[in-house]
This record gives structure tokens, sequence and C-alpha cells, in this order.
């Protein structure tokens, strides 16, 4: 609270000290030293000061005066701390006038990331007043956009948008055991071995089976002619054949990275502030490869809303390459690994025939393998209800 500290001087003293109590000016700190007396007021009370000194013609004199008040009146000529408390208000009010951050409650399944960005696809983003959001729309259009979002709400507290979300409950799994089902050959091959768990043996080992021949039954007719059908399970392994074959050139028309731009930007609530002075940003284009990295800034362990963003634009350029014949086998050798691999990681290789060929225009690899593994599939029964 501002106060005010005075001195007063005149013949009347005791009748001035009494006319100030009987008017309620209270009175700290006080002081009597032969004709002067001195004492702390509150700032209000400066004019019935003036006005009881005047009417007891006793000399009053303000030697001290404490409080915000005065303390910004000293500033009243400073027009570049006005502006600058003028700007830190804009500032602040801005601050919790616009999404400041976005925090997500309830997602288990859905990320955080698809979410933020389907909110950006509807204008909600870093930067955007709140009073420019349509809460119900976007709301609606979110459980459009997401479909496993069952039920959402947004809310905004100061400069946090809040979205609340409840997710779809999945239906419960299916029980593939319930369904009948036969077990068929996904390969044409030679059966090596079977174990059945569930179902009636089609096959014997030793049979060959071509690609969908019956080979644990999940179907029985008993002596009455009344079909039971049943899911059938059961592992059956085979020998069989399979090929690789690809074809590589000597000269190729392949993708490089050309030249490439950096421009730093200073992201601020979304809003992006271009750094580097006569950066002409390039045309988008099919060719052009664009890269960012992001660099945030934190504030006693929090991120705030303002990043240092490198923008990176490559052009993306072709280059005719020449291969010799020891480069083109080797990528031919590993290009059949990987199909190894990718398609019989779990089966046991047998024996391979390789064979290359060479003419004019590259070299050709051709690979026979004999594996044995898992030739079983199963396969649902549809049956026709009479």
């Amino acid at each position: 609270m501002a106060s005010v500290h005075f001195t007063a001087k005149g013949a009347q003293l005791a009748a001035f000290r009494d006319a100030l109590r009987r008017n309620g000016v209270r009175c700290r700190n006080q002081q009597v030293s032969g004709e002067v007396f001195s004492a702390e007021i509150s700032a209000g009370d400066q004019k019935m000061l003036h006005a009881l000194a005047a009417h007891g013609q006793i000399a009053v004199e303000i030697t001290a005066r404490r409080g915000l008040r005065y303390r910004l009146t000293s500033f009243r000529g400073r027009w570049g701390f006005l502006c600058g408390m003028l700007l830190g208000s804009m500032f602040l009010f801005w601050c919790n006038a616009a999404v400041r951050s976005i925090e997500i409650t309830g997602n288990t399944r859905i990320p955080d990331a698809e979410i933020i960005r389907a909110l950006s696809e509807l204008g909600v983003s870093y930067g955007v007043p709140f009073r420019d959001l349509p809460y119900r729309y976007i709301e609606q259009q979110m459980r459009l956009a997401v479909h496993d979002i069952e039920w959402i709400t947004m809310r905004h507290r100061g400069g946090r948008l809040i979205v609340d979300l409840t997710e779809e409950r999945l239906p419960p799994a299916m029980d593939e055991r319930r369904v009948p089902a036969n077990i068929v050959a996904a390969e044409t091959a030679q059966i090596t071995g079977m174990d059945i768990r569930s179902g009636f043996a089609a096959k014997q080992v030793g049979d060959t089976v071509r690609a969908g021949d019956l080979l644990i039954s999940g179907a029985q007719t008993d002596a009455f002619g009344i079909c039971r059908y049943y899911h059938a399970e059961g592992t059956v392994t085979g020998t069989y054949f399979d090929t690789f074959e690809q074809m590589l050139p000597y000269v190729s028309e392949l993708p490089v990275r050309g030249s490439t731009e950096t421009e730093t930007v200073l992201s601020v609530f979304g809003r992006r502030i271009p750094l580097t002075l006569g950066f002409v940003r390039p045309a988008p284009a099919e060719n052009l490869i664009y890269e960012e990295d992001r660099e945030p800034f934190y504030c006693f362990g929090r991120q705030l809303p303002v990043s240092l963003i490198r923008c990176r634009y490559t052009r993306q350029e072709t280059a005719i390459t020449v291969f010799t014949e020891a480069e083109l086998r080797a990528m031919l050798t590993e290009s059949a690994e990987r199909y190894v691999q990718n398609f019989h990681a779990d089966d046991r290789l047998i024996s391979k025939n390789i064979h290359f060929s060479q003419s004019d225009l590259g070299i050709s690899l051709k690979i026979n393998y004999v594996f044995e593994g898992v030739i079983g599939k199963s396969c649902e029964i549809f049956v026709k209800l009479s």
C-alpha cells in the first residue's frame, strides 16, 4: 500500500494532531521533537492532511513517498518502459488467447502424432486463437477422421488445448478353433511328415500333392449319413521347389541426391519466422526432397513452444551408372540371399542350383531351390444351410 511521510511545523500542533485523529487519518511512526511533528499516513489521506493543515495554519512538508504507484510515476516519461510493459501484456494475453500447447488424454492405441495430424488438417495448430476454433464441428470431424475414436471433447485452460477422448472398444477376438476348416496344400510338394492334432488325414507321408489338395479334413460323415464339421489342426511338412530369377543391366539410370539448400527458421507458437537473409524458397516439385531438423528450447526442464528449425531442400537427380561384371554378380547374389531370408526363413534349404548367364545388356541369375518346410495352410469350410 502506498504511504506518505510528512513533517508539520506550527504553534498549534496538539490541535492539529487531534483534528487528524477525529477525521480518521491514521498516523504511524509518530515523532514529536520541539515544534516539529512527523508521521506516516496513507497516500489516500493527503487531501485531508493539507486541508487540516491549512485550517490550523500548520506548515506541512512531504519528505518521502513509498509505494508502487510512486515508483511507476518515475517511468511516466520513459516511453521504452511503457512500450515494453504494453508489449509484455499483449504477449501474455496472446499466450492465453491462442493455442500454446496441445495435451491429449485417454488414448492408448491411437498415437499422439496421428491425432495432432488430424487436428492440423482441421485448422488446429499452434498459435491459432481459441475464439476461431469451432469446437463442436472439430469434435464431429475428428470422429470421422480417426475411426478408433468413440467420444471426444475439447477445452482450453490458459494457453493449453486439452483433448479428452475415449477409444472404441474392440470386439472380443474370435476363437478360430470353433470355425470349421480344412488343411490344404499351399505348394506342390512331397509330404515328409504329418502331425495331426484335430481332423482326419486325407494323405500319407510320401504322397505327392498339388497346391490346393486336401491334406487334413475337418468333415466327417457317420453311419447315418450325418456330416459333422470340425476345425482341422496339424502340421504338414514336405519338400518343394522354388525358383529365383533376376536380370541386372550393365548401364542403369539411378536417382542421386543433388545440391542442397538450407534455411534456418524460428518457430514461435507454430508461426515460422525466417532467419536466413536473402533465402528464396524453391518451388514445390516432384524431384524436390524436403527434410527438417527441429531443436526445441527448454526452460526449467519444460519444453517451450519455441524451436529452431533447419530446413533442407535437396533436388533429386538421375545419373548414368556403369557396373562391372563383379559388381553385378555381387548385387544378384545379395538379392537372392534377401529373397531366401524374406520368404523361406523358417524352411530348411536342401539344395540349390545356381546359373549365371551373360548377354550384351547385362547378367542374369537363375537359382533352383529345394526346400523342406510347412506346406499346409488352414482353409475355412463354407456350408450351405438347408
